[in-house]
């Protein structure tokens, strides 16, 4: 069994130092992941079904340590829609820092992965609607905030013809970032 997750840890330990030497991740060949393992590509099949799951486990490690500040909890000086607005802008900041992993680690969470990052937004959601809304009203809100960010991400080229809003530039970003507020949480200024 040790044997089995040495190998399996082997795997993800390849594939993060090809996506961090890589310019274009993309391209990474299961043969790649493979030989810097030092085994052969069968195994990455029989471990984590394809490819394209390796490479999301290993983007997922690759930016964990940045992603910790999500999980903890906001600062209770700040009103729930700035402090809303905060994890947004940090969110954008680390997808523009790790940009070129978009294209795998994008299409996974918003297709296949279960729904869990709109779930920190949750609290501080409740906090802002009060009773105005209902739990599933900020689930929905919650999912909607989070999906969209991803997707145009995502489409950052298809949606910088179509808005005119440029995601390689962080002010621009905190201008979208804005207007989605302004949409999702009209109620209440930051």
């Amino acid at each position: 069994m040790k044997e089995k997750e040495d190998l399996k840890s082997q795997l993800i330990s390849a594939a993060s130092d090809l996506l961090r030497e890589s310019e274009d991740p993309t391209g990474i060949t299961s043969r790649q992941i493979a030989a810097a393992a030092g085994t052969n590509a069968a195994m990455i099949n029989y471990y984590f079904g394809s490819k394209d799951e390796l490479l999301t486990e290993a983007v997922g490690k690759v930016i964990e340590s940045e992603a910790e500040w999500f999980y903890a909890p906001p600062d209770s000086m700040e009103s729930p829609k700035k402090a809303l607005r905060n994890i947004l802008l940090h969110l954008s900041q680390m997808v523009l820092h790790y940009r070129r992993f978009s294209k795998i680690f994008i299409p996974h969470i918003l297709l296949e992965d279960e729904i869990v990052s709109p779930v920190y937004l949750l609290p501080l959601l409740r906090k802002h609607f009060g009773t105005k809304k209902s739990e599933v009203e900020c689930r929905v809100i919650a999912y909607q905030m989070i999906s969209f960010l991803q997707l145009v991400f995502y489409r950052s080229d298809a949606f910088l013809r179509y808005a005119g809003i440029n995601l390689t530039d962080e002010s621009a970003c905190e201008t979208l970032i804005d207007l989605e507020m302004d949409l999702f949480l009209p109620e209440a200024k930051v």
